[in-house]
Parts: C-alpha cells; sequence; structure tokens
C-alpha cells in the first residue's frame, strides 16, 4: 500500500474568526498567511524523510480551512522544494476551470518535475461553484466534457477544433507536451456512477473520498465492473482513498481525541444557501441517490493506536480495494499543528513499515 499526506496550508486561525463560509477576507492576516506556506514546505519535507509516498494538494476556495486555491501553484512550489515525493493534485476542480489552461499547465508541470507528478481531475463539492458563479445543474456535464478536452489536448498530436456544448475553442494546440506520455497518472476524482465510467472508458484510475468503507467499496466495484466492460483489470494504484485519520499512541489516546473533536462543520455554509445548494445539486454513488456535501463535517475513517489503525487500512484494501490511502491526520479546520506533526511521525514509524504488503 502507499500512502499519501493531504496537505491544506493550515492556516493557524484566531479563536474569534467567524465560522461561516465564505470567511470575509478582512480576517486574512498576511503574516499568518506567510507562515502557512513556510510551515507547509517544512512538513512536506518532513514527510518525505519519513517515507510517504506522496503529497497531494487541492483546490478550495474563499476559506482557511484549506488554503490551496490554486493545486497547480501549490504543487510547482512543492515540487522545487523536494526530491523524491510525488506530487499529487487531486484535482483541479474541472468545471470551473478552462480546461486548456489545466492542460497546459499540467504538461509544463510533469516537464518541470518530470515522473512526480499525479492528476486528479475534480467535479468539485458544491458550494465552491459559487466561487466562479457555475450552475450546479450544469457541473456533472461540464466536469465531463472538461476532462475529455483535457486529456484530448494532452494526447492529439495535430492542433483541433472544440466545438462542444459547454466549451468551444477554434484551436487547441499546447506546448508543452506532457513528459509522461500519453499523460501523468491520472485519476477521475468522484463516487458517482458516471465518475467510474468514465475513468474506465479512458482507462484511469478513480479516487473516492471521506465515506465509510461499505459505501466507498460500492463505488470501486462499480468502477472494476466499467473497466471489465471496456477491457481491462485496473491494478491497486488505480484506486485512491483519501480520509481522515486520528492516531494515537494507544487506542484510548486516539479516542479521547475523538471525543474532543466538536461535531461541527469548521466553515458551515448558512443554512438557507445550503438548502438552496443541495435542491439544485444531485449526487449519486455507483448509481444510488445521495445527497451532496456542502460545508458538513467529514468523517473520520480511521481511529485508534497502531495496531487497530493498521487493521483498519488492511480492510480498506480488502473492501475498497485501495492501493493508495491519502490521509489527513488533523482537521483540516483545526490551528494547532503540534499534535498532528507528532501522529505524523508516529505513522511513519509505527504504521508505515508494516502496510507496504497490504
Amino acid at each position: 500500500m502507499k500512502v499519501s499526506y493531504f496537505e491544506t496550508g493550515r492556516y493557524v486561525l484566531p479563536p474569534d474568526l467567524a465560522r461561516e463560509w465564505p470567511v470575509a477576507p478582512a480576517s486574512y492576516d498576511p503574516e499568518t498567511g506567510v507562515e502557512a506556506f513556510r510551515n507547509m514546505v517544512e512538513r512536506v519535507k518532513f514527510v518525505e524523510a519519513l517515507g510517504f509516498d506522496w503529497v497531494s494538494v487541492s483546490e478550495h476556495h474563499y476559506s482557511p480551512r484549506i488554503l490551496t486555491p490554486s493545486p497547480v501553484v501549490s504543487a510547482t512550489w512543492l515540487a522545487a522544494r523536494v526530491d523524491t515525493i510525488k506530487i499529487a493534485l487531486l484535482g483541479p476542480i474541472v468545471p470551473v476551470s478552462n480546461p486548456i489552461r489545466v492542460a497546459e499547465e499540467l504538461a509544463m508541470l510533469d516537464t518541470l518535475a518530470p515522473g512526480r507528478i499525479v492528476v486528479g481531475l475534480l467535479r468539485g463539492t458544491t458550494n465552491e461553484y459559487l466561487s466562479y458563479d457555475l450552475n450546479p445543474k450544469e457541473s456533472r456535464e461540464r466536469t465531463d466534457e472538461g476532462m475529455e478536452l483535457i486529456l484530448k489536448a494532452w494526447t492529439e498530436p495535430q492542433p483541433f477544433g472544440w466545438q462542444g456544448k459547454h466549451f468551444q475553442y477554434r484551436t487547441v494546440s499546447i506546448w508543452p507536451r506532457p513528459q509522461h506520455q500519453p499523460h501523468p497518472p491520472t485519476y477521475a476524482l468522484g463516487t458517482s456512477a458516471e465518475a467510474g465510467e468514465f475513468a474506465a472508458r479512458n482507462r484511469l484510475g478513480l479516487g473516492v473520498s471521506y465515506g465509510t468503507f461499505e459505501l466507498m467499496a460500492k463505488a470501486t466495484r462499480h468502477y472494476r465492473d466499467q473497466c471489465a466492460h471496456y477491457g481491462w483489470e485496473p491494478g491497486p494504484d488505480d484506486i485512491i482513498y483519501r480520509a481522515n485519520m486520528i492516531l494515537g499512541e494507544t487506542d484510548d489516546a486516539a479516542e479521547a481525541a475523538l471525543a474532543r473533536r466538536d461535531g461541527q462543520a469548521a466553515f458551515p455554509v448558512r443554512p438557507g444557501l445550503r438548502d438552496a445548494l443541495l435542491a439544485a445539486d444531485a449526487r449519486n454513488v455507483a448509481g444510488e441517490r445521495r445527497p451532496a456535501n456542502v460545508g458538513g463535517v467529514l468523517p473520520i475513517s480511521f481511529c485508534g493506536g497502531p495496531d487497530r489503525v493498521i487493521e483498519q487500512l488492511r480492510r480498506c484494501r480488502e473492501e475498497i480495494g485501495a492501493g493508495v490511502v491519502d490521509l489527513s491526520l488533523h482537521d483540516p479546520g483545526a490551528g494547532d499543528t503540534d499534535s498532528m506533526m507528532h501522529a505524523l511521525e508516529l505513522f511513519g514509524r509505527k504504521v508505515l513499515p508494516r502496510i507496504r504488503e497490504l
């Protein structure tokens, strides 16, 4: 099993900060922001030294909870400052992006750091669509069309035009080309039937996140069934599971840390807006209807001391089929990082060496 560390920027929050999304920009402290990104580099160097395989970054907006609005900028900054660890962009949010710009920037990054870039293409969460004024009802179609266009831009040897429903370009001819041919290791991120079918049809990996083993296994089974339909079989590294973990020296210490978690979303969307977004966005897991997560609490999938967590990771591998776990060892919205650094060090010493053969 491979392990990725999910890096969020970790802006240290003042205790009096209003907890509602979007967060007022007047609350931002420039010195705290600089320190957050300086510490980000130090954490990634730390997990590289511990033996983690990847570090992941993602795209989020209008909040200090995850301080990475541009995953390409984050990944480029990190790639220039570490030596061997792979940098996974999970993802850019495709429906709010210019797909040609995404294809160009990722090809450039793959050339700057050859062999070290992993790409995830993401539909994104419903509230994030407000960042760039996207109608949530269009998000699924825009995601699929945008991903098709990114893949074609990477692989088509001649200039081409694109006249789709949501994107139109007279001429597409990107330079540089991806260093890794036909493109960097790429995943469709999502639990829906559409995400699984798209990934299978295009021979991509699948990334699932923040759900129970049972629910995520339903999504990955659908993906594997679709892969068989298209005549190929995915390997363990083709399935990523992103999840939260609370790791303690003992099971009791981890349970005590879990009990201190207040159960509230770090930056919830106000109720009226949340209800409107839920009504506008249809979601599913492998075709089964499921409400969107609009600023909700993300579950803790792994909790315990090293022995218990290893058994939970074994179950994850067996039930979900994930060969890569992408872990946050601390709530993204929490300010204190001392406990997280201790958990990372504990994971590197007592868990990582024992799960390589899972």
